[in-house]
């Protein structure tokens, strides 16, 4: 699929070269200087160097011709030293002539390896990089240069001649030279500037929306040092970035040499395959076999040398041997994303589609390297759609870690309410009866107290204690006291209503809560219990022990607290113990009642 799409671009951009190159150059006038003149197409050409070149009285009829941009011959012209001119002559219409419109006339030029002059009506008008012999190159340099009135001969004809230097040998031999690409346009200086500016506004912008992309995600790796795959892409994102500028006019506008630029765009571009693949592995949880890592390493070992040894050779040297290195990485992350995605990783599914128009990208890039292909560098499209696909990947996962957040936080949630409740419960439950404890039942009963205000309805409390119960304990052991008073809070419960509450006060006390119940009806439940564990015979270690309660009654009375009413029901079982146990005793006004 990449390869095919490559050679549909290879077609298009062969296309688009053929209907970019006019048949011949108009006239200069007014109208095509307002809408920008092309200047690409055939252009006089001669390989050699001397300065009377530039005269516009020379005779070039009979220099070859030479696309503009198009390269050199891969060897180029070694014997002259990899110099050579071009000349392109233009009618300029009358009607300019002596006109301020022909004061505002400048060039666009594209960009030329690896440096030259350029002339016009014979005088120097600017300048890219520096000839020999100082010998600087500066091949991605875009300009825009005025050309003054008195280039205009009196005939109308100007004629721009362009010096080139293609550059060092091993240059020309890996790259060509010459005008390689770029617009060369003639127009208005104001007008081509503009044009000039907002050309490159798009990758700038671009350029620092995934800077900040890159460092955001930095940023949540260093709050959450488990996000490994935020630190990768984070990495990626910044690396895309930088090379990203480095593709711009906007480097232009720092102090860096540009041997030190392309240092930095060398060593960022050759780093990103490392950066790309970790970021993938770890984006599907993959490991990362020896041989793998050993190719990363590749990869970050031919960024450290392409900017640790000095010059540009180095460039020209590797970047192809570089390029054949990408290849295997543009078929393995392609093959690994593709079995994850039939494995169910949906991913893995989002990574795949951006990783193969980056491939495709990245292929007519090498094309334009590799063949003599007039198109566009599309890599800056395909690192933004590993982006975005890396991104839409990202926000999926954090998504789904949030939300399987949520939902652990939900069962957290619902266990921690639960282990209250049970808590709750503790604290209100007798852990060896079962029943209320002295705290549980004290809830109960302020809650009874709230109800009596508001509806005038009467209840009673009712304290119960085992009589010599001291004597199970010495006689039996512990564990038999423990028994019975399990199997007495048992009987308790099971004769008492639904509304009622009965709990353990302490020891061997019990007592009852009887809402709605006046003193009479709380007798009559007293003494029904009082029978009912008089008669039940408790078994224990194969005997069967007889038992008996004393009862104390008190009713509640408006205006007292609930420990005053406790306190007349212990007075009345006081009494009940005293006057022989088994009883049930009430609490009044007057003293006490005995039922029994």
């Amino acid at each position: 699929m990449a390869l095919i799409f490559a050679v549909c671009l290879l077609t298009a951009g062969q296309w688009a070269r053929a209907q970019s190159v006019p048949q011949e150059i108009p006239r200069v006038s007014a109208e095509n200087l307002g809408e920008g003149l092309s200047l690409r197409g055939q252009w006089r050409f001669r390989p050699g160097d001397d300065v009377n070149w530039a005269d516009p009285a020379l005779e070039d009829k009979h220099w070859q011709t030479l696309r503009v941009p198009e390269r050199w011959p891969m060897s180029g012209y070694p014997e002259y030293g990899h110099m050579g001119w071009y000349r392109l002559t233009l009618g300029v219409d009358p009607a300019l002539h002596g006109t301020r419109l022909l004061e505002e006339v400048a060039v666009k030029m594209g960009k030329v390896l690896s440096a030259y002059e350029l002339y016009a009506g014979g005088e120097l008008i600017g300048s890219v990089g520096r000839l020999p012999p100082l010998n600087e190159v500066d091949y991605d340099r875009e300009r825009v240069f005025s050309i003054p009135q008195s280039a205009v001969a009196a005939d109308g004809r100007l004629v721009l001649a362009l010096r080139v230097w293609g550059g060092e040998a091993e240059l020309v031999e890996a790259w060509g030279a010459g005008a390689i690409s770029g617009s060369y346009v003639l127009g208005y200086h104001r007008d081509l500037l503009i044009d000039a500016v907002l050309a490159e506004v798009p990758g700038l912008i671009l350029a620092v929306l995934t800077f900040f992309f890159g460092c955001y995600h930095l940023y949540l790796y260093w709050r959450n040092r488990s996000l490994e795959t935020f630190f990768w892409f984070g990495l990626m994102a910044c690396n895309i970035a930088i090379y990203g500028v480095m593709l711009t006019q906007w480097k232009y506008a720092t102090d860096l040499t540009f041997l030190t630029m392309k240092k930095i765009e060398f060593g960022a571009v050759y780093l990103f395959p490392a950066v790309a693949i970790q970021m993938i592995w770890s984006l599907l949880r993959l490991p990362i076999k020896r041989w793998l890592r050993a190719y990363q390493l590749t990869f970050v070992l031919a960024a450290l040398l392409v900017v640790a040894i000095p010059g540009h050779t180095v460039h020209y040297l590797t970047l192809e041997w570089w390029q054949l290195l990408c290849l295997p990485s543009m078929v393995l992350a392609p093959w690994v994303l593709f079995r994850e995605t039939r494995a169910g990783n949906a991913e893995a599914r989002t990574v795949l589609l951006g990783t193969l128009i980056f491939v495709c990208t990245a292929l007519n890039d090498m094309l334009i390297d590799l063949v003599p292909l007039e198109s566009p560098r599309l890599a800056p499209l395909g690192f933004l759609a590993v982006l975005v696909s890396m991104m839409v990947s990202l926000a999926n996962r954090f998504t789904t870690m949030y939300t399987a957040l949520e939902t652990e936080v939900a069962e957290r949630t619902a266990e921690l309410s639960e282990a209250n409740r049970q808590l709750a419960r503790v604290a209100r439950v007798d852990h060896l009866t079962g029943l209320l404890n002295r705290r549980g039942f004290t809830e109960e009963a302020e809650g009874e107290i709230r109800r009596t205000f508001r509806s005038g309805k009467p209840f009673c409390v009712v304290l119960a204690d085992v009589d010599n119960f001291k004597q199970f304990n010495d006689q039996y052991g512990h564990v038999c006291g423990d028994h019975v008073l399990k199997r007495t809070a048992a009987l308790l419960q099971d004769r008492l209503r639904e509304v009622d509450r009965v709990a353990r006060w302490g020891g061997e006390e019990f007592i009852l809560l009887l809402p709605e119940t006046d003193t009479e009806g709380a007798a009559v439940v007293a003494e029904k219990l009082r029978e009912a564990v008089e008669q039940n015979l408790v078994a224990f270690d194969d005997q069967r022990l007889s038992i008996t309660m004393t009862f104390g009654i008190a009713a509640f009375r408006k205006g007292e607290s609930l420990d005053a009413c406790i306190a007349r029901a212990d007075t009345a079982l006081y009494h009940g113990k005293e006057n022989g146990r088994n009883k049930v005793m009430i609490g009044n006004y007057k003293g006490l009642s005995l039922v029994n």
